[in-house]
């Protein structure tokens, strides 16, 4: 799955020393973008035609969508080899286990947060807002000198999930969102009101770069290059679409503080490796495998491509982006994945597009809510 130039040439280098390293395999690769990937991913898990060695895919619900189908197969006898609960900790193993077998092997993982343009910032004498109220008041300033506070682009739906997430990370922490997401808790909850209700503030206060709902997220980018845009909720697989001449200009702060009594837990997706129960090349799939769990290769991968090892005796990226992400992690009381891997796609789907619904406001929370009750009592 590709997502960008970096990354494209981070797998091919790692591919091609695997099989520097064992010249008796050699690898074909096929590379498809990243929405067209997550769309055919599941025809060619149950295809009795196609078949693929090793796939790129995400832990959470996403991978427990195709256990449950019998779609992949289990690695516990490659990770017991590797003896990679030394290398692992528990909260990543647990990731991609169910069923007390484990499925994948992590390969990154990231923050969300906001960036934004330290000169743009101190142009106009505003510092990252720790708080709900600071936050505000930075987008009114922002806003008072012509510049759209926030950037957002909703042709990607999972953008506006990010904000839905912390949004109700910050205000309902992180057992009652688990909860939801595994379709324990009704989107009519007055406490998933709460969370439309601030993130309506957003909207009343004209904060979001408009119109956001014609962009994509990489088509945000250059409103925060250029000064037109002051923040952007977005994760830290940006740092390849950043030009390396503003970098060093760009900095990151965490989603502030709502309430004051709740922990920060953070958002932290976490890409992975599996193979496929209809691979045919299964041996020579778990040495890949044990290549890319090592962790040299997973320094020299996630350096490059703006992302964090999961081997936790890979050494810390020095770019200061990826040591912001170490920083917050470290201090997170507890992480999820992201919206759409936390949840089964026959919710997520129709969640995302209620949102977009709801920052294109064609219809009331009150509608939009009963409507995702709805759904969410078909799925669960």
């Amino acid at each position: 799955m590709v997502s960008s130039a970096d990354q494209r040439s981070t797998f091919f280098n790692k591919i091609k020393e695997f099989e520097k390293e064992h010249p008796e395999i050699e690898v074909t690769r096929k590379e498809i973008g990243q929405e067209a990937y997550k769309a055919a991913i599941e025809g060619w898990l149950h295809s009795k035609k196609f078949h693929s060695d090793v796939l790129f895919w995400f832990a959470g619900a996403k991978l427990d969508e195709f256990v449950s189908k019998e779609w992949v197969e289990p690695i516990d006898d490659i990770w017991k080899k590797q003896n990679w609960d030394e290398e692992f900790s528990k909260t990543f193993k647990t990731a991609v286990t169910t069923h007390d077998k484990t499925y994948g092997l992590p390969i990154s993982y990231y923050q969300w947060g906001f960036y934004y343009r330290k000169s743009i910032f101190r142009q106009h004498n505003l510092r990252p807002p720790q708080n709900w109220k600071e936050f505000i008041q930075v987008g009114e300033s922002l806003k008072a000198n012509n510049i759209a506070p926030i950037a957002l682009g909703t042709k990607d739906p999972w953008a506006a999930a990010g904000w839905f997430d912390y949004l109700n990370l910050r205000i309902n922490g992180l057992a009652f969102h688990q909860s939801l997401m595994k379709g324990k808790v009704s989107y009519t909850d007055p406490r998933i009101k709460e969370v439309f209700r601030y993130w309506k503030e957003l909207l009343d206060h004209q904060f979001f770069l408009e119109p956001h709902n014609k962009l994509d997220w990489r088509s945000t980018l250059p409103y925060i290059y250029r000064g037109k845009a002051g923040m952007l909720l977005m994760g830290n697989f940006l740092v390849p679409q950043l030009p390396k001449s503003i970098r060093d200009d760009i900095g990151f702060f965490r989603f502030p503080q709502i309430k004051s009594d709740l922990p920060y837990y953070e958002e932290a997706p976490m890409d992975i490796l599996i193979i496929p129960h209809n691979a045919r090349n299964k041996k020579t799939a778990k040495q890949f495998l044990a290549f890319m769990g090592r962790a040299d290769i997973q320094c020299a991968m996630n350096n490059q491509m703006g992302m964090i090892s999961p081997n936790q005796a890979a050494e810390k990226g020095k770019n200061q982006l990826i040591q912001a992400g170490y920083k917050i992690l470290e201090e997170a009381a507890g992480i999820t994945h992201f919206y759409d891997r936390d949840t089964p796609s026959d919710m997520s789907a129709p969640g995302m597009e209620a949102m977009i619904q709801f920052l294109n406001q064609p219809m009331s929370t009150e509608e939009i809510l009963e409507k995702l009750d709805k759904v969410r009592k078909q799925v669960f």
